[in-house]
């Protein structure tokens, strides 16, 4: 009997090819994909999408930022000869982080001086990550291509400090050599610090956690508007198979009747829910949804068609309920991850991030990006809402076509 009933199962699950995509390809998609992501992040293969402008056109300069350009580890970004243009690569993401060698600063040779630091790391705060990891490549830089510079600091600190090395002066050294030693045991900074060299200056107004917040309020939103959407337009099979579609279509509104009624029903129903979540992210978290309601609207508006014309036309492609339950579920976990619903799009290989234009997600996303990361206005994300409205609307369209030469046979 037990061998009936595992052979009884096995011949359902062979027979159902959405069941077998669930459970043996949809794993190993996943894993591949994620570890592709976590590989990149984590290996030497990742590299840091850089910009550089050197405003002080000096030998030292010149050395640092072309040693700086030829790690591995860093892929130089053109386009940029100013201060302004690089702050804009940043902002727009095309950068990771800028590196500017300023005017203004100190001279790179005064390592231990007065004044403000020779170089400023440009970052979006959506990407704070990219500011440690360029820190420590302009260190290994600093040290490998200007070590005469490096060298001569010290030389120098010590004539500052200990103009003539007699027996006096060196157990002086000794002694201070000691205290700088026992004050980093300690876990408190003494004497010079590459630090020094740096600062940062953000290209968004917000915190890096607000920005972070903003970034999962619309990933979270629309990965749940599609579950949401999906879930709605299956509905369409359960009353086909009950008999409700047959009475339908003898009325006078026919299956197109239908379509339209839940394609509205789930766009009203989907903007409610983001509108949720983002005024939980206000509310709580300071994302600024008062501000940018406008834009948001028409963002959230297209979203939600987009969601929904593609759910009907799944709903409508598929023959039975769990046909279409099994491929909605591989369709939303798929687009969303490579879309960047459940994973940073700034932690994907390029490859993947190229992809991820194909998915609704990532139109989404870099539209919401634009609106609550860089406060860009309206005009500036057109593109994306309009090809989220049309690509919600020619789905709308092919699953009312769908739905009704499947009436009519």
């Amino acid at each position: 009997m037990s061998l009936a009933m595992f052979r009884v199962m096995w011949l359902s699950l062979v027979h159902d090819r959405g069941a077998l995509a669930m459970s043996f390809v949809l794993p190993v998609a996943f894993f591949l994909v994620l570890a592709e992501i976590f590989s990149g992040a984590s290996g030497a293969e990742m590299q840091l999408k850089l910009v550089v402008v050197d405003e002080r056109g000096t030998e030292l300069s010149g050395r640092l930022t072309r040693a700086l350009l030829a790690s591995p580890a860093v892929d130089a970004v053109e386009g940029a000869t100013t201060r302004a243009q690089a702050i804009e690569l940043v902002r727009k993401g095309t950068a990771d982080v800028g590196l500017i060698v300023r005017a203004e600063g100190r001279a790179l040779d005064d390592v231990a001086g007065f004044g403000p630091a020779p170089l400023l790391i440009v970052s979006d705060p959506a990407r704070a990550v990219a500011v440690p990891m360029l820190s420590g490549q302009v260190q290994q830089a600093f040290f490998a291509a200007l070590p005469d510079v490096a060298l001569g600091s010290v030389v120098s600190m010590l004539e500052d400090q200990y103009v003539e090395l007699d027996e006096v002066q060196r157990a002086d050294i000794a002694a201070g050599l000691n205290e700088m030693r026992t004050e980093t045991e300690a876990g408190r900074q003494s004497g010079w610090s590459f630090a020094e060299m740096l600062e940062r200056e953000d290209v968004a107004g917000q915190s890096a956690a607000t920005n972070h917040v903003a970034y999962y309020a619309g990933a979270v939103a629309f990965l749940f508007l599609l579950f949401s959407s999906m879930q709605g337009a299956l509905t369409l099979l359960e009353e086909q198979e009950s008999g409700i579609v047959d009475r339908v279509i003898a009325g006078p509104g026919g299956i197109g009747a239908l379509i339209d009624g839940k394609f509205v029903y789930l766009v009203a129903q989907g903007f409610v829910q983001m509108l949720l979540i983002f005024v939980v992210a206000w509310a709580v978290y300071g994302v600024d949804l008062p501000g940018s309601a406008g834009a948001w609207f028409v963002i959230t508006v297209a979203a939600c068609i987009a969601a929904t014309g593609l759910s009907l036309l799944v709903a409508a492609s598929c023959r039975t309920y769990l046909q279409a339950q099994n491929f909605s579920t591989v369709l939303v976990l798929i687009v969303s991850v490579v879309g960047g619903s459940m994973v940073p799009r700034f932690f994907m290989p390029d490859w993947l991030r190229d992809l991820g234009w194909l998915t609704p997600n990532t139109w989404v996303l870099e539209a919401y990006a634009a609106v609550f990361w860089r406060g860009e206005a309206l005009a500036a994300v057109w593109l994306p809402c309009v090809l989220l409205g049309a690509l919600g609307l020619l789905s709308w369209r092919m699953a009312r076509l769908i739905a009704q030469r499947r009436a009519v046979l």
